[in-house]
C-alpha cells in the first residue's frame, strides 16, 4: 500500500492547520440524521441507513449498476464535507464518489475515489471540475493513508472566489475564480458507488471480491440553499455565510505550504501538464 511518512518539518504546520480547520468542521454536526438533508433517488435496494440514521452504506455487486443518495435541496455556495470509508478487499474498477452537480447546464465538482488493492493498483483520489459542460480538468493523487481502514474527511469549499478540495483538512487542489469558467449554478450534493472499469485500464471488477460496500457519515450541511438556477444571492455574503468571509477567499500561508507539499509528493496526474497554455494553469492559489 502507498503509506508515506510526512516529512517531520511539516508536523507543526499540520497541527496548526488541522486545529483551525477542525473548528470549522465542528460546525458540521456529524450526528445529523441522513434523512434531514438527503434522500434516495436510485439504487435503494443497495442502500442501508445505519447507526440511528447517521451512517449510510452503499453496496455494489454484479447485478447493480450503481447506488447513491442526493441532497433534498440545491445550493449556491458552501462548505461541503463528508467522511467516507472506501470498500475493502480488491476494489479495482469500483468508484466511490462525493460531488456537487447542477441540474441545468453542466457544472460539477468531484471527488471520485478510485478502488484498487493497495499494491500494484494503489487507491487514487480523482478530482474533476466541469463548468458549463466543459470537461477535461482532472487531477489525481495517491493517498498517504489506507482509505479502506477508517473514515476520512473529503471536503469541497465553494464560494465566489475559489473552489478548494481538502483531504483530511489538507488542501490538495485549488481552482480560482478569475472571471472565466467557474461553477456558478445551483448544485445538488451526491454520493454514489458504481462500476467504472475505465479507471483500471480495462481491468474488470473482480466480483468474487464483492459485494463492495462504501460507508458515509457526516450529513450536516453548511451551504446556501437556493432555488435559483445561478444562485447569485449566495455569493459575497460573509455576513450570513461564513465560508465566503475574506479568510476563505484564498489559502493562508500554512495551507499554501501543505498544498505545495501534497502536490509535490502525491499528485500523479495533472491536466495542466498536457496543456500548459491553459490560462488557469498559471494562477497561483
Amino acid at each position: 500500500m502507498i503509506f508515506m511518512d510526512w516529512n517531520s518539518r511539516f508536523i507543526i504546520i499540520f497541527l496548526v492547520v488541522n486545529l483551525s480547520l477542525n473548528v470549522v468542521a465542528a460546525q458540521q454536526d456529524e450526528n445529523v440524521s441522513f434523512w434531514q438533508n438527503y434522500g434516495l433517488p436510485w439504487g435503494t435496494a443497495h442502500v442501508q441507513v445505519l447507526d440511528q440514521n447517521t451512517q449510510v452504506q452503499l453496496t455494489l455487486d454484479q447485478y447493480t449498476g450503481s447506488a447513491g443518495f442526493k441532497s433534498l435541496q440545491t445550493f449556491g455556495s458552501g462548505w461541503f464535507s463528508m467522511k467516507i470509508k472506501m470498500p475493502q478487499k480488491d476494489s479495482t474498477g469500483v468508484i466511490t464518489t462525493f460531488y456537487l452537480r447542477s441540474e441545468g447546464k453542466w457544472d460539477e465538482v468531484d471527488f471520485e475515489l478510485l478502488g484498487g488493492n493497495g499494491k500494484e493498483r494503489p487507491y487514487v483520489v480523482h478530482t474533476n471540475l466541469i463548468t458549463n459542460g466543459e470537461t477535461g480538468r482532472e487531477q489525481q493523487f495517491h493517498l498517504w493513508f489506507d482509505p479502506t481502514a477508517d473514515f476520512h474527511n473529503y471536503t469541497i469549499l465553494w464560494n465566489s472566489h475559489q473552489v478548494v478540495w481538502f483531504v483530511d483538512n489538507k488542501p490538495v487542489r485549488v481552482f480560482k475564480n478569475n472571471g472565466g469558467s467557474f461553477p456558478r449554478q445551483a448544485v445538488s450534493v451526491i454520493g454514489t458507488i458504481w462500476n467504472g472499469t475505465w479507471t483500471s485500464n480495462g481491468a474488470p471488477v473482480n466480483w468474487n471480491e464483492g459485494p463492495f460496500a462504501a460507508y458515509y457519515t457526516g450529513f450536516g450541511v453548511n451551504a446556501c440553499p437556493t432555488q435559483s438556477i445561478n444562485g447569485s444571492h449566495c455569493s459575497d455574503d460573509s455576513t450570513n455565510y461564513w465560508w465566503d468571509a475574506p479568510k476563505y477567499w484564498s489559502l493562508n500561508p500554512h495551507q499554501m505550504k501543505l498544498y505545495h507539499y501534497v502536490r509535490s509528493k502525491y499528485m500523479v496526474y495533472d491536466y495542466c501538464s498536457k496543456n500548459p497554455t491553459i490560462p488557469e494553469c498559471h494562477v497561483d492559489p
